[in-house]
């Protein structure tokens, strides 16, 4: 794989902006197969607006080629059991992924509240797709029609209240749709989060409690997880320790995973209990000069020498 970036930013009033395109050339090779290369274009956007001082916009898209991977193309076929096996197909080509996502945020005193939108789309999509062939399912990729993912969500926090404790959540609502050759899903659900960092002297103690939407992908689901967190730390200087333990309001870990395949559709629960209310201890070491020593300086000069691009 070979990329090539280039970027150019700037500020008109209270907009900001960066525009930038990427060239990507991806090639490989597989014995008894023509050479695979193909070339793309991938533009990116990003947009910000301060209405005022609590008040603030910022929009982020960019447009990216996904290539089948080796193992997707491959021809070889494997048993998975008597009735089942796995193959790849090397009919497959690169699809488009169109990314947006738009932000809206208020900031003033301890509070910090945004509200935000995402849409994601693939168009001409690589999905498993399962074939019935001689009495077999055969597990295999194809192109298909697309795929699509929106999300409204709402991101909260305030703190430090009395230069102590800080408080966080979220929640957001998830609407994927899997629009297939001979198929049409869709999955709605709903994931949030929250928790709280409480902090005295060298003291500190957080909870984080969050229930993640699910994911779902082709004909292929996966709830979202459970968990939640209580910790303990002590620092001193440059040395942190601390106690952790992980679920300790629940018996189990719970997950379930299926397919919605019309021919080999399953079901599977997961409960594992040992998860639960594990203790773990903590420690590290902080060993930062460079950065202490660039920070110091900024004080003074104030200054941003970073070029933004990542």
């Amino acid at each position: 794989d070979t990329y090539a970036y280039a970027q150019y930013g700037g500020k008109w009033k209270k907009l900001g902006y960066r525009l930038g395109l990427g060239i990507t050339r991806s090639w490989f090779q597989q014995i008894g197969q023509e050479d695979y290369e193909t070339y793309s274009l991938n533009p990116r956007i990003n947009l910000t607006y301060a209405f005022n001082d609590q008040w603030s916009a910022s929009l982020n898209g960019n447009v990216s080629t996904i290539n089948p991977s080796l193992a997707e193309l491959s021809a070889v076929e494997q048993l998975t059991d008597s009735l089942q096996s796995q193959r790849g197909n090397p009919n497959l080509k690169p699809y488009t992924y169109y990314r947006n996502i738009l932000r809206l945020n208020y900031s003033k005193g301890v509070w910090d509240i945004g509200v935000r939108g995402q849409y994601y789309y693939r168009d001409n999509v690589i999905m498993e797709e399962i074939l019935r062939e001689n009495n077999k399912f055969v597990h295999s990729y194809a192109n298909h029609p697309n795929y699509s993912h929106l999300t409204f969500g709402l991101d909260a926090r305030v703190g430090m209240l009395w230069n102590m404790l800080q408080l966080s959540g979220s929640i957001e609502s998830v609407s994927t749709r899997s629009h297939g050759r001979d198929y049409s899903h869709t999955r709605n659900s709903i994931g949030w989060d929250a928790g709280a960092t409480f902090m005295y002297k060298n003291f500190t103690a957080m909870i984080e409690y969050s229930q993640n939407s699910d994911y779902f992908f082709g004909e292929n689901l996966a709830t979202g997880e459970e968990a939640h967190m209580i910790q303990l730390q002590y620092r001193w200087k440059q040395l942190k320790m601390g106690l952790l333990m992980f679920n300790p309001f629940q018996k189990d870990y719970k997950r379930e995973e299926a397919n919605w395949n019309k021919y080999a559709g399953y079901s599977y629960h997961y409960h594992i209990d040992d998860i639960a209310r594990m203790i773990c201890v903590t420690l590290s070491w902080n060993m930062n000069f460079g950065r202490n020593y660039k920070s110091s300086n900024k004080k003074i000069q104030n200054s941003d020498t970073d070029a933004g691009v990542l």
